[in-house]
Formats: structure tokens, sequence, C-alpha cells
């Protein structure tokens, strides 16, 4: 349940900090007090979506934080999935600053605004005049009959998302092959492919190689006329030559060498000089000898490089990358070569996974109309108790489609219409087209009163779902809400008196001005602040003779229905 709710600079709100207890929880205050700004801030920090107005003027940024105990077992579920630690109180806190930014923690914990909002959705239940809109959709419908009816509807939801999960994976089983005609020219593709780069015969590093081969036979003349033009200088015809000129130096050296031990050594290196330069030279003359143009050579490397060209476009950027395709390209056409075999066989399991859909959707659908009737009773009956004795409240579900026009669902095929009517001799239409403000406000009351224990949710929160209420069915709409808060915490806003004498615990909301700025404070009521403002509902600013002993006799009732 929620024990603490802190605000921080939301709307006319600067700094609010305030207890709940167990039990019933009226919020009540004069008109424009900012009731609505309490359940705002409570909104906020359950992950609803708000926007930076909400932030008090001239300040930069708004926080809220609630604090709860005996937390569920859905909760503690959800915690660990979202591996946040549990501890004996749950704290959520957010905040917003000016610019948008927002900032969400579970118990020190920073976490995504949808895991704060998926854990809030295990612990508060808010019902205001906005969720009417929700009351009126079919879905809705269909949701409120599954969650009455669980023990019963489950069994079937579970194998209903079973069957159609086996149904998902076989459509994508099917989607890999697509229809025997794509996978016949998806196999003649594919071989056309893979003989196209295989007869290539492509080697790695050979593009690089061929591009180095064309250079050279490009530049095979330049090449020819340099590797001449070396070889002359180091052993030409001419007595100018290097190799003429150390063997000059060699003989005159030697002639002096007995003279100068030196010069022996001198000898020795300019001979082991002429004999590698002998060697550079013959070499230079083979490398010459060699290198000739040759046209044929030339034209076999442009037009492997152009085929090579040509397979890059089609299958990759690199050979390597073109190998790699054919690797896959490969094991594809291993994978559809049985593909008309696998085809049928997964078009025959399809069919019967559709067949067994199809039954578990008419079982479903049978379980979800057993449940809507029983809950149809139910509901006409609270309805009735809440002084509606002539209603009438049905459950609808569209016919199911046949075999044929059947399409798989997780959820079955149900579309299901709550139908109403407030008046005798008048027949039930679909409750959006009929039902007026009052007689709405009393149909989610009795809802959330059926419902009240099937969700785990401990706090309950009413906005207002007293608007268009008033006299006898005021009171038995108090004792409700009361009876509600026997097995939940329940916090109402209200400005009916019947409900605020049946409050076991009470908050005044009231907006006050001083120093030119003007804040909302919540106050808890004593026993004599709580007979005033109760007064004050009874009798608006009148709490004479007349209001106080009637807000002691309504309090004194509200405790004999208590004590019963």
């Amino acid at each position: 349940m929620l024990t603490n709710l802190n605000i921080k600079n939301i709307a006319l709100i600067t700094s609010l900090d305030v207890n709940f207890n167990q039990g019933l929880n009226i919020l009540s205050g004069e008109t424009g007090a900012g009731k609505s700004i309490i359940i705002d801030s409570l909104s906020f920090v359950l992950g609803k979506r708000a926007d930076k107005t909400l932030i008090r003027y001239g300040e930069n940024s708004a926080s809220v934080t609630a604090v709860f105990e005996n937390i569920n077992e859905n909760t503690q579920n959800l915690l660990k999935e979202y591996d946040v630690e549990a501890e004996e109180e749950l704290i959520l806190k957010r905040t917003m600053t000016v610019d948008g930014k927002n900032t969400c923690s579970i118990n020190g914990q920073r976490v995504t605004l949808g895991m704060l909002k998926d854990v809030a959705n295990t612990l508060v239940d808010i019902y205001s005049q906005h969720e009417n809109i929700t009351a009126l959709n079919s879905q809705f419908h269909l949701n409120i009959i599954d969650k009455y009816g669980e023990e019963r509807i489950n069994r079937y939801k579970d194998i209903q998302k079973s069957l159609y999960a086996e149904y998902k994976d076989i459509c994508k089983k099917l989607d890999k092959y697509g229809s025997l005609n794509e996978v016949n020219k998806n196999i003649d593709l594919l071989e056309y492919q893979i003989n196209e780069i295989a007869e290539a015969n492509l080697q790695d590093g050979e593009e690089e190689e061929l591009i180095s081969l064309r250079r050279k036979l490009n530049n095979s003349q330049l090449i020819i006329s340099t590797l001449n033009e070396c070889y002359n200088a180091l052993n030409g015809d001419e007595n100018d030559n290097i190799l003429s000129i150390l063997s000059y130096l060699i003989s005159n050296l030697t002639k002096i060498r007995e003279y100068d031990e030196n010069i022996e050594n001198l000898v020795e290196r300019l001979d082991s000089c002429k004999i590698e330069l002998k060697d550079i030279a013959y070499t230079l003359d083979n490398m010459a000898q060699s290198n000739d143009f040759s046209l044929e050579e030339y034209e076999r490397c442009e037009q492997r490089l152009s085929l090579i060209r040509s397979l890059k476009r089609k299958y990759g950027d690199s050979i390597e990358e073109i190998l790699e395709n054919l690797k896959q390209m490969q094991e594809e056409y291993d994978f559809l070569s049985d593909g008309e075999e696998k085809v049928k066989e997964y078009q025959e399991q399809k069919s019967q996974i559709i067949k067994k859909l199809y039954q578990n959707t008419r079982e479903l659908s049978t379980e979800r109309n057993k449940v809507g009737n029983m809950l149809a009773d139910r509901i006409q009956s609270e309805l009735k108790e809440l002084g509606m004795n002539s209603c009438k409240f049905q459950t609808y579900f569209s016919p199911l489609p046949t075999i044929d026009e059947f399409v798989p669902s997780p959820n079955g095929s149900d579309e299901a219409v709550f139908l109403f009517s407030a008046n005798a001799g008048q027949p039930v239409k679909e409750l959006s087209k009929v039902i007026s403000g009052g007689e709405l406000s009393r149909f989610m009351l009795a809802m959330k009163k059926i419902i009240a224990n099937l969700d785990g949710i401990s706090t309950m929160v009413f906005d207002e779902i007293d608007t268009g209420i008033s006299g006898k069915i005021a009171q038995i709409v108090a004792q409700k809400m009361y009876d509600i808060s026997k097995d939940k915490q329940v916090l109402a806003i209200t400005h009916l008196p019947q409900l605020a004498s049946m409050a076991d615990s009470h908050y005044l909301i009231q907006k006050t001005s001083s120093n030119g700025q003007t804040v909302t404070k919540l106050i808890y009521l004593n026993e004599r602040e709580q007979l005033e403002e109760l007064s004050r509902l009874i009798g608006g600013q009148d709490t004479s003779a007349y209001a106080i002993p009637h807000a002691k006799e309504m309090i004194d009732f509200a405790q004999n229905y208590k004590n019963k």
C-alpha cells in the first residue's frame, strides 16, 4: 500500500509530505483548492504522461516520491525481472526539469520511464473521470471479462498463445522458402550465380597481382631501356664503364701493394666489389632479355581484370567477399534443394495448427460467453444496489468467423460489447451510446468492486467517481467504497459528505496565499476538524447549528455501518 507521498514544486505545491493509512483515505476541499494536483502528482510518479507545465512557476525542476509497503508477488516478480533489489519498502521517484528531461528510480536505482510505469501498474489503480473513455471501449470490456473469469479462461488463453507461437514459427520457416514457384526460381538463380563464380576460379590476392602485372606490361619499354642503360654503365662496350674502371684500379694498386700492407686490403675489397657488380650486371642483362612486351599476356590480364570487376559489381566489393558470398549461396542452395518437400510439409503443419487454433478459439469464446453472462448478472445486481433498479445489463459477443475467414490471433477472435438499458421497457443498447455520466460513475464503481481482489493491486484511487450522484445513492456509493477499502487501501477525492463520513483517515486539500504566493497544502484532520469539514460539505460555508449536528449524525451512521 501507499504509505507516503512527497511532492516538490508541482503546480501550486512547493513542498508536501503526507502519510497515508490502510482503509479508506478521503481527500476533500474547496473547488479550486488543488485536488487535481494531488492526483496529477501521484500519476506523475506512477509513470503517466506529463509535461513541464506541471513544474511550479519560477522553479527549474519538480519531483515526486512515493513509498509503498507490503509489496505483492506480481511486483516482486517484476522487480526481479528488472534486476531491481526488493526491500521492505519500495520507493518510486521521478524528477522532471524545465527542459523536459525525466529521471526515474526505484529503490534508488535508475530505471527507464517504461520500467517505472510497469512496476507502478502492479501497485496502484487510479480511476478518474478520464477513465470513462476507456470504460466505453470494447477492448476494455473483453479485458474485464477475461479478468473476472481468469481461472476458467486462462487455460484456453495459454493454449491459444502456445499454438499461436507454433503458428508464427511455421510462418517464419515458410517465409524462408516462399511459395513453391519462388523456391524453384530461387534454386535456378542460385545455380546460375554459383556456377558463374565457380567457373571464374578466383584466388585470394589475384586482383592485386594482375594490377601489378598490368602496370609492368604498360611500362615494359621504360623498364627494358632502363635495365640496358644500367647494364651498359656497369659493363658496356666502352672503356669508361664501372667494371673497366675497377679493373684499372685493381691493376694499378697491385703494382704498389708490396710497399704498403694497407694497399693489399684495398685490392681485396675492390676485387669483391668487382665480383658483386659483375653479378648485378648479369642479372640486369637477364631481366632486360626477359621483359619483352607480350600482347597476348596483356590481353589475358585485361580480360581477367574485366571478369573480376564484373563479378565484384554483382557479388561483393572484393574477391574475399565474393568467395564468402559464394559459400553462403551454396548453403542456401543446399537448403532450398529439398525446398519443395519442406514447403509441402510446413504447409501441412500450418494447416493443422490453424485447425487447432480455430478449435481453441471457439472453446475460448464459449468460455468467455459463459463468464460474460455471469459478469453481467453480477454487474446488474451491483447496479441495482446502487439505485438503478430498472436497469438491464448484458454482454454481447460478435459471431466468430468461419474457418475460411479465420485469422489466427494470440487472444482469440472475440469482440465483446457491454449492452445497457437504464429504464424498464427500453431495449439494451451499446453502453457507450446510452449511459449518462452519473450512471457511468456507478457502473465503474460496481466494476471496481467486482474486480478489486482479482489483480493483486493493493491501492485504489478514485478521483471524484461520485460525479452526478446525490441523496440515497450517494449513501450507497459511500458504503460500497468502504466495502472495497476493507481489503484494499482506498484514496478517494470527493465532495460527497456521505462518502467523507465513512473516512478512516480524512485529509483537507487547502489553498492559501501569503506574500503574493499561492500554495496548496494537504492537512490530516483530527476528529474536530473532520467534523467541521463534513459540516462544510453538508452546508457549504454554513457550519451553524444545522450543519454540525447533521455531520455528527452522519459520522455516527457511518460508524454503525463499519461496526456491522
